[in-house]
């Protein structure tokens, strides 16, 4: 009994033991982090690159001086190639109504993807839609009309990306349904969180459309106010003017950049986001911050010592915002070479303070990733759940595959989201390199407590 009890105790003491250096390691992962601040640098050459709208010559720089410091860091690097949309959204758009002999200037940009007004412009009634089941029952009130679309993200929502979920359809398919009622156009509400005066874009589609019309969206301080004068005037007209041009696609590059395992290099981790943006800001929160994200917590690792058994992969992804073709070509391709993705991670929610996780991955797996909670929870990573990953991961999906995404706080990422304010100063350095090394600390436990699914 006696030796019973001294073998229970060692075996007790050696698991606090590896528990208090598990510990010690990820405290020594967030303060190399936030003391070396690597991440934010390498944000601030890419955001000073300017906007990467796919198949712009910036995004293809972009991927190209990125590639030369993976190299730099002893990476392998390839670059793949992908067909992507080329549009480009031309003169700066403008927008405008009368009331009661008074002008009123409006804060617009084309949705992308959007075609082109007619070079002097459109002018036409507007008729305000604030519900889908709203645009159902109508019959010929759009006909020659513009439909303004006024269906704001519901405050109500906690995670502010349930809110744009709940709200996005107006813009996807706003034109497309309008059309079928006899729009000759769009304006759609910004899809921000709050009353603000800058538009935010975001792509839309013709698919299935007999008759394409131009769509744009205001700003949600201005939706407000054309919301206010409508019902002081319904026969208000509305004018707009944009030229955007969808030219013949073009061959870009996702960039991959691998560092081979130690013990299973035939096991790989993926780790990315997307190196495209939209074209009003330097998309700095969406998405380079998860770019660099990828980048950092890779380079954390290899500079404590502390590289996985397995193969990581880091890739910047191109063209998601358009379509995920980066994401498919790299799916597609790794299919083709026998590529074993065993944890595929994404960040692609900005780079605010990180609370948490979502995963997708078999039940006995989650259990023991969220046994991981306590060594994250000093750092303020709590929140483990179970809501999808990340789009462009989201093409490698199997059943033997770990899909984990970074959830940062959201409740500022629709302040800025697809608008002009998406630029580095928006970027608090901390808060980027707090999401760096949750992302290292993940990888470095889940590597080394075999958290794959077999």
């Amino acid at each position: 009994m006696k030796k019973l009890l001294v073998l229970t105790a060692f075996i007790t003491g050696l698991s606090v033991q590896a528990q208090t250096d598990e510990t010690a390691t990820i405290k020594s992962i967030y303060t190399h982090a936030l003391t070396k601040q690597q991440g934010y640098e390498w944000l601030r050459k890419l955001t000073g690159m300017g906007g990467r709208l796919a198949g712009s010559d910036e995004a293809t720089e972009a991927v190209k001086a990125f590639q030369k410091v993976a190299d730099s860091l002893g990476f392998t690097t390839q670059l793949q190639e992908v067909t992507v949309p080329h549009w480009v959204r031309g003169p700066k758009e403008a927008a405008y109504y009368t009331l009661n002999g008074q002008r009123y200037e409006v804060a617009v940009r084309a949705l992308g993807g959007s075609i082109a007004t007619p070079a002097e412009g459109l002018t036409a009634e507007v008729v305000e839609i604030t519900s889908f089941e709203q645009l159902d029952t109508m019959t010929d009130e759009l006909e020659g009309r513009i439909a303004f679309y006024n269906m704001p993200m519901d405050p109500a929502f906690i995670n502010t990306f349930f809110a744009y979920g709940s709200a996005v359809k107006q813009r996807y398919v706003g034109a497309l349904e309008a059309s079928k009622k006899g729009a000759v156009g769009v304006v759609a509400r910004s899809l921000s969180s709050s009353i603000n005066p800058y538009p935010h874009t975001g792509s839309m589609t013709y698919a299935g459309a007999d008759q394409q019309i131009p769509a744009c969206a205001i700003s949600t301080l201005h939706a407000e106010q054309l919301s206010r004068d409508l019902k002081a005037n319904p026969k208000l007209e509305f004018f707009m003017q944009m030229a955007p041009r969808e030219l013949d696609s073009v061959v870009s590059y996702n960039l991959v950049a691998e560092i081979k395992g130690s013990e299973k290099p035939e096991e790989v981790i993926v780790i990315g986001g997307h190196i495209d943006s939209w074209d009003l800001g330097t998309g700095a929160h969406d998405d380079g911050a998860g770019c660099m994200h990828s980048l950092d917590a890779v380079w954390l690792l290899k500079e404590l010592d502390l590289l996985p058994k397995r193969t990581l992969r880091v890739v910047f992804f191109m063209n998601e915002e358009f379509g995920l073709n980066g994401a498919k070509v790299y799916a597609q391709r790794s299919k083709e070479e026998g590529i074993d993705h065993v944890i595929a991670m994404e960040s692609d929610a900005g780079g605010f303070t990180p609370r948490g996780i979502s995963m997708v991955a078999p039940d006995s797996i989650i259990t023991r990733i969220r046994k991981l909670r306590d060594y994250l929870e000093p750092y303020g990573v709590h929140e483990f759940s179970e809501t999808g990953a990340g789009a462009d991961i989201s093409q490698l999906k199997s059943d033997d595959l770990v899909m984990i995404g970074l959830r940062p706080d959201s409740h500022r990422y629709f302040e800025v989201h697809h608008s002009s304010q998406d630029v580095l100063a928006q970027v608090n350095a901390r808060e980027l390199e707090l999401g760096s090394a949750t992302l290292a600390a993940l990888i470095y436990l889940l590597d080394k407590y075999d958290i794959v699914a077999l």
